[in-house]
């Protein structure tokens, strides 16, 4: 398939070892740049999710998560009309993403259009984990990869790891602490 200039996609073998790096959380992203120097990246827009199937191993950590809601923290979290100080309350330690949830906030203003379908929730704990396709603006589709969530103040928030990854669409450097 060819894809547009703007357009970077990783390829499968990037995208493992890039993986690796991330803690065992698949990657692969996408992210344009206009040639400003300005990393781009794109809101989420709705997608129907597919069915749950949530493990009920949750202990204390409430109900478990629907996919819809997962999905729908995606995209909150890289819809560029949601504040930072709302994101960052999306977030696992998000205070920490401050910075660079501004600068994301930043690109998706002239980006938008990726969708999010999440499937396949389990629940392990206070984790649950969610195979995540994201399909850009040009209809292009990565294949599904593990995303995670955890139970933390009574809501299911994004992790840390998974909230690297979104980052790494818009180029913007993150390591998962």
């Amino acid at each position: 398939m060819h894809l547009p200039a703007r357009t970077l996609w990783l390829s499968r073998a990037a995208a493992t070892t890039v993986a690796a790096a991330a803690l065992a959380v698949g990657l692969t992203a996408c992210g344009s740049d206009d040639g400003s120097g300005t990393p781009e990246t794109s809101a989420a827009t709705s997608s129907a999710a597919a069915p749950t199937t949530a493990e009920h191993d949750h202990g204390d950590s409430g109900d478990a998560p629907t996919a819809e809601s997962l999905q729908a923290t995606l995209e909150q979290i890289t819809n560029p009309d949601v504040s930072v100080d709302d994101k960052v309350n999306l977030i696992v330690d998000g205070e920490n993403r401050r910075d660079l949830l501004d600068k994301l906030n930043a690109a998706l203003q002239s980006y938008r259009g990726i969708t999010y379908q999440v499937a396949e929730v389990t629940v392990d704990g206070d984790t649950a984990t969610g195979q995540t396709t994201i399909t850009s603006p040009t209809g292009q589709t990565a294949p599904p990869m593990p995303m995670t969530w955890q139970h933390q103040d009574g809501t299911w928030k994004l992790s840390d790891d998974a909230a690297c990854v979104l980052l790494s669409f818009a180029q913007l450097p993150c390591t998962p602490a």
